[in-house]
């Protein structure tokens, strides 16, 4: 074997075992601002050196292009239909960002015949060991396209308002994970509250829910933002809040929510990114 192939082979043994998160940002109900949180997160991990990629996994209502105010080419319909390979799918956004764009007009994921999801497969497979950490912005409610996403991450993190509607929800959210998908680990972030006492209120909530009538379901309180008419300004605006108000508290909340998720412990039995895309898309 000669010298160069042995420097590759080693290259290439260290970008797959190259440890990596994969966590599902997920919500019972619409507008409770899930993608908001999945691209400032981003942008607060790509700060800290971390290589994120997001996956945008809601196929119907894809908003990630509009929050970065960015126009992909491609995206996943143009992987499973075969006219693109995956490094021409991928978009770089701000910061360095990588991107796999949803695909226009492909509701289901899950609905796809099983060659077009050994082909989608196999590109997808190409990013193991690439990221540190990969974000899935995954639709809201209980669809099976929402369902398989969430159980083939390592981490699922469920955004919940004051909302009585999303409060509900998130806990049917959580009651199909467990009941259907045998998921018992849930990380809460509260989003839009007054203050830390209504975001305790609403955590206790759902922590009272899932401990009568869920078995063995686990919350953590990973964090909170208060309501700021800011980031409603920031949206019009299509920047980020970590951009639009970088100073300001919601900002600074994404910094610490990054250092949370730097640190935080995923389920590593469910693998990397080829256990997730698997999961995700091979028929049960």
């Amino acid at each position: 074997m000669d010298q160069a192939k042995k420097l590759r082979d080693a290259v290439a043994h260290q970008k797959a075992s190259r440890p990596i998160k994969v966590i599902a940002v997920t919500s019972g109900k619409g507008g409770v601002g899930k993608t908001q949180v999945v691209s400032n997160l981003a942008l607060a991990l790509r700060a800290k050196k971390q290589d994120v990629l997001i996956f945008d996994g809601d196929m119907g209502l894809a908003n990630i292009d509009i929050v970065y105010n960015i126009s992909p080419p491609y995206n996943l319909k143009h992987l499973i239909d075969g006219t693109k390979k995956i490094d021409e799918v991928l978009f770089k956004g701000p910061d360095g960002v990588m991107i796999l764009p949803a695909a226009s007009g492909i509701q289901e994921l899950t609905t796809l015949s099983d060659s077009n999801k050994v082909a989608l497969i196999d590109q997808l497979d190409q990013l193991e060991g690439k990221f540190d950490i990969v974000l899935i912005d995954t639709g809201a409610g209980i669809s099976d396209n929402v369902m398989y996403l969430n159980s083939a991450a390592q981490s699922v993190v469920v955004v919940v308002t004051p909302e009585p509607t999303s409060i509900t929800d998130a806990y049917a959210l959580m009651k199909v994970m467990s009941t259907r998908y045998g998921e018992k680990n849930f990380q809460i972030i509260t989003n839009q509250v007054k203050n830390d006492a209504e975001a305790k209120t609403i955590f206790n909530a759902l922590l009272n829910a899932t401990d009568q009538f869920l078995d063995s379901v686990q919350l953590w309180h990973l964090h909170s933002f208060t309501y700021d008419e800011k980031v409603r300004q920031a949206i019009t605006r299509q920047q980020p809040m970590i951009k639009f108000d970088k100073d300001g508290p919601i900002a600074k909340g994404y910094v610490e929510l990054a250092n949370k998720i730097i640190s935080l412990e995923t389920n590593q039995q469910k693998g990397g990114m080829q256990f997730f895309l698997k999961q995700a898309l091979m028929s049960r």
